[in-house]
C-alpha cells in the first residue's frame, strides 16, 4: 500500500441534490481527503452544475428521474468516464447506493482485485413497495438487492437494527458498526440563540415550539406529526411547529394542516432554509419531531443534540435507536394519540432543558470523528487483503 490510501468513494447520486446519505458521503470526503488520495465517482446532474468540492470528482452520463427528481447515472456504458476511472489506482472502493453505480464499482474491484465495501443506509423495502404496489415483486427485489451486497467485502451499518434490516435482504456476510454524525459544532450560545428567535419569528418566550427538518415526502410521516399535534391543540397547548425543508408532499400537508384547524402562525412551512440559519431555529426548538419508520438513522438527531434540542421518536425504530426515554429524547408508541401525549408529557415536564443536555452529551458526534471510525476501518480491510493475498503465494 502506499503512503496515502488510494481510494474511490462512489455513489448513484450526489451534490447538488441534497439529502442524508449524499450529506454522510460529502461529509467523509470533506474529511477524508487530506488522508487519501480520493477519487469520487457519481452521475453528472444539472445542466451548467460546476463542481466546486475540494476533492477530486468523476462523473458519468445520466438522465434525470421525474418522479424521483434526481439524475441517475450510468457508468457501464460511459466510455470516458471508464477510462478516467482505469487511468487510477485505488487500494479500496466504498459504495454508498446499491444500483448502477454499484454494478460498476464491484466489477472495477474484482478486476482489480482489491477489496470493495459498502455503507447500508436507506431502508428500500417501503419505496420498493410504494412503487410496485406488490408485496411479493417488492421482497424479490429486496432479495437481488442482498444478493449484490453479498459481493461486497464487508458493510457498514449504523445500529443492530439496520444490521438486522440488511440482514432480512439476505445478506450472510461481515458488518461493522459505523456511526453517523454532523457538521455542526457543539452551541455553546443556546440561550442568546432562543432570544434572537423569538424577536425574529415572534414567539412568545414561554411558548413550545416544536420542529421536523429534512424531506417533505409521505415515508418522513409529517402528517402523522400533524394529526398529532391536532391532539395536543385541542388540550389547550399554545404551541408552533416549523416544518423545515421541501419536497413533493408540501402542497398536500398544507392543505391538511388548514384542514386540521391550524392557521399559518401555528404551522409554519419555512421551505428550504440555509445551513446558516439552521442555529437559530435549532436553538429555539423545545423538541425535535421524528416519527420516521423508514430513517436507518435520521442525521436530524445529531444535528438537533448539537443545541442541545431532544427528539422524539418511535420505540423500536432505527431513527429512534440509542435514544433513552425521559434521559436524552423521548420515544412513543406508534400511534397518534401517544405520539401527542409524550410531546404533552414532555413540555409539561419542566425538564425539557435537562434532557437537551444529555442530547448533546450522549447522542452528538463530529463528521471528523466518524470520518476517523472510517478511515481506520478501510487500512484494516486493505491490510487484511493484502496479508491474505501475501499468504497465498
Amino acid at each position: 500500500m502506499q503512503e496515502k490510501l488510494r481510494l474511490l468513494e462512489a455513489m448513484d447520486v450526489y451534490l447538488p441534490d441534497v439529502d442524508g446519505v449524499i450529506n454522510c458521503m460529502h461529509n467523509y470526503c470533506l474529511n477524508i481527503n487530506d488522508k487519501t488520495v480520493l477519487t469520487v465517482a457519481v452521475p453528472k446532474n444539472r445542466k451548467g452544475y460546476v463542481d466546486i468540492q475540494p476533492y477530486s470528482i468523476l462523473r458519468c452520463k445520466s438522465i434525470h428521474v421525474p418522479f424521483l427528481n434526481d439524475y441517475y447515472g450510468f457508468p457501464n456504458s460511459d466510455r470516458a468516464f471508464k477510462k478516467k476511472i482505469r487511468e487510477r489506482e485505488f487500494d479500496i472502493i466504498h459504495c454508498h447506493s446499491p444500483f448502477n453505480m454499484t454494478n460498476f464499482v464491484l466489477k472495477e474491484a474484482k478486476r482489480r482485485g482489491i477489496p470493495a465495501v459498502a455503507t447500508f443506509h436507506s431502508n428500500m423495502r417501503p419505496i420498493f413497495k410504494s412503487i410496485l404496489k406488490s408485496k411479493i415483486i417488492t421482497e424479490m427485489c429486496m432479495r437481488h438487492l442482498g444478493r449484490k451486497y453479498n459481493k461486497f467485502d464487508e458493510c457498514f451499518v449504523c445500529s443492530p437494527l439496520v444490521e438486522e434490516q440488511l440482514r432480512s435482504f439476505g445478506y450472510t456476510g461481515k458488518v461493522t458498526y459505523l456511526p453517523f454524525g454532523t457538521d455542526f459544532k457543539k452551541c455553546e450560545c443556546v440561550e442568546e440563540n432562543r432570544q434572537k428567535a423569538n424577536e425574529i419569528f415572534n414567539i412568545k418566550p414561554d411558548q413550545p415550539v416544536f420542529i421536523y427538518v429534512g424531506r417533505v415526502m409521505k415515508l418522513k410521516r409529517i402528517d402523522f406529526i400533524l394529526r398529532s399535534l391536532k391532539i395536543v391543540k385541542d388540550k389547550g397547548v399554545d404551541f408552533k411547529f416549523y416544518i423545515v425543508g421541501k419536497g413533493a408532499e408540501s402542497e398536500k400537508l398544507k392543505k391538511l394542516s388548514k384542514k386540521l384547524g391550524f392557521t399559518d402562525e401555528q404551522v409554519i412551512f419555512t421551505g428550504f432554509l440555509p445551513r446558516e440559519q439552521f442555529p437559530i431555529i435549532f436553538s429555539r426548538a423545545d423538541l425535535l419531531l421524528f416519527p420516521s419508520l423508514y430513517d436507518n438513522f435520521g442525521l436530524v438527531k445529531v444535528e438537533g443534540a448539537s443545541y442541545k434540542t431532544p427528539g422524539l421518536f418511535i420505540k423500536n425504530s432505527c431513527a429512534g435507536y440509542g435514544i433513552t426515554d425521559g434521559v436524552d429524547g423521548y420515544l412513543s408508541e406508534d400511534d397518534e394519540q401517544s405520539f401527542a401525549e409524550k410531546i404533552i408529557e414532555a413540555t409539561n415536564s419542566g425538564r425539557l432543558k435537562e434532557v437537551g443536555e444529555k442530547a448533546m452529551e450522549n447522542c452528538y458526534i463530529s463528521w471528523a470523528e466518524c470520518t476517523d471510525i472510517l478511515y481506520d476501518r478501510l487500512v484494516e480491510i486493505v491490510k487484511e487483503r493484502k496479508d491474505l493475498n501475501d499468504n497465498k503465494k
